[in-house]
């Protein structure tokens, strides 16, 4: 597309030619020729400071807030208001307006995000409908699957990755949409045939300031959404309703889609699901009620898309959920382990409510967890106040500490589990070094126990002083495991 085709409307070209892009960028590293460096101002850095960067890969014109010097043959230009805003529509004018194209499901909430994206886009290629994937875990178009680096990524990327969905004849997309990309804009202006709010508890209250402006950013979904479905087990989920203009899932109160003589068992999940236009029996191999909220919530989605029922449901019971989500690792011992993503209060609390329904009688339920650096200092002792509450065994180590000090953070957290457990050494484990920490964990296990490693969940990496080293929490229990046999 022309360059002023592009900027029409979104920014003025102060002179250079009207040169031929080929897509846009706010990032010097994935720049080459023939692209456009938009140079935004960000949380931590100027990006008119990386444009030597961007002109040494081949930027062939360069949009900023500011005027800025370039080369002559690079176009400059300067943004009218709105940088992120108007980045977002250039991606998406850029790409054709993928959007229209597709029936888009955005999905966001506090927990449950990636496990009923996963499972929209499982169901819907079990019945044979491509689908594609913008998530936490993955992003997806067609057969093509990638890495994804965060929960959603910057405008550019999500409409380049949406515009490969139409490309490969993808009949649907399922985006997880988080509050930090809805407040930046990283999904603006896209057209969501439908949206799901799963539910909301304490996160991210280092970026929020307060759990009132974390709803508030996570309602605005609501706007770009043709039908916006609910949670109505949810007390957010309810405050959505009463405002209307919402369609509802739930187990608890009456809702459009309810599962009902919901059946919780070691091996899987039943239930009836009742809709709007017929009852279906589920039958799923996900374990733990959460499931059933994700399961419940990714087939109502797909419903108010305007896909079968009748076609989907047959698909339930192949469906395996998202890496990292209650995931059993099985090297023949004689005790239960699983790596989950829980990282809030209310996850801990959920999760540990299913390891108390999977534990063998006589069994302990050992959990090991840790809290962020960097992120919402208010949380820690809640985090550890939930695991208290519910373990036989803690194990307390690292998460991320990113730029924090690991033993910073876990004396912000140590107080939230009564003195008493902390004192008594064969429940309360202190360790910074989760990797020790898990092997530790390993060696306490006796048959019968289940060990729950939370926090981890599908991430390969553990960033400590600023610095990302290779880890996962299944390779560490595969590892102490294996070496055992």
């Amino acid at each position: 597309m022309n360059l002023d085709s592009l900027i029409d409307g979104i920014a003025q070209r102060h002179f250079g030619p009207d040169v031929e892009v080929m897509d846009v960028t706010s990032d010097s590293r994935e720049i080459c020729p023939g692209w456009a460096f938009l140079a935004l101002k960000g949380e931590h850095a100027d990006g008119a400071a990386f444009l030597p960067q961007a002109l040494a890969r081949g930027a062939c014109a360069v949009i900023s807030e500011d005027p800025l010097v370039v080369p002559e043959g690079v176009a400059a230009c300067e943004f009218l208001a709105d940088p992120r805003l108007r980045m977002a529509e250039m991606a998406r004018r850029l790409n054709g307006t993928p959007d229209e194209h597709l029936a888009l499901i955005g999905v966001t909430g506090t927990n449950g995000k990636t496990t009923t994206t996963t499972l929209i886009r499982q169901l819907l290629r079990g019945a044979g409908i491509g689908c594609g994937l913008v998530g936490t875990v993955l992003n997806a178009a067609g057969d093509v699957e990638e890495e994804a680096i965060r929960t959603t990524p910057e405008s550019p990327a999500f409409y380049r990755w949406l515009r490969r969905s139409v490309d490969a004849g993808d009949a649907a997309s399922a985006v997880e949409v988080s509050s930090h990309a809805l407040c930046l804009g990283r999904v603006h202006g896209a057209l969501f045939k439908v949206g799901v709010f799963t539910n909301l508890t304490q996160d991210h209250l280092d970026y929020h300031g307060t759990l009132e402006a974390y709803f508030e950013a996570k309602a605005r979904l609501r706007n770009q959404c043709g039908r916006f479905l609910v949670n109505a087990d949810d007390p957010y989920g309810r405050r959505l309703l009463e405002g209307g203009r919402c369609w509802s899932y739930a187990i608890d109160q009456e809702a459009d889609y309810r599962a009902m003589d919901l059946e919780l068992g070691p091996t899987g999940t039943r239930f009836l699901l009742r809709g709007l236009r017929a009852d279906f029996l589920v039958e799923s191999p996900l374990l733990g009620r959460f499931n059933a909220y994700n399961l419940l919530a990714a087939l109502a989605a797909c419903s108010e898309a305007g896909f079968d029922l009748h076609r989907l449901v047959p698909a339930v019971p192949k469906v395996t959920g998202a890496p990292g989500r209650i995931e059993r690792v099985d090297c023949g011992q004689a005790f239960g382990v699983m790596v989950d993503y829980a990282h809030t209060p209310d996850a801990l609390e959920k999760l540990l409510a299913e390891g108390r329904r999977l534990l063998q009688p006589g069994g302990r339920l050992h959990v090991l967890f840790g809290c962020g650096g960097d992120r919402d200092r208010s949380k820690r002792p809640l985090m550890a106040a939930a695991v208290a509450a519910g373990a036989d065994v803690l194990w307390h180590t690292s998460d991320n500490p990113r730029t924090e000090d690991p033993e910073r953070i876990l004396d912000d957290a140590a107080p939230g589990i009564p003195e008493v457990v902390r004192r008594d050494p064969a429940r309360y484990h202190r360790n910074a070094d989760r990797r020790a920490s898990v092997s530790e964990a390993l060696e306490d296990c006796r048959p019968g126990d289940l060990l729950l490693l939370a926090g981890k969940g599908h991430e390969p990496y553990q960033e400590i002083h600023g610095v990302k080293y290779p880890y996962s929490d299944r390779a560490a229990v595969e590892a102490v495991l294996g070496s055992r046999q």
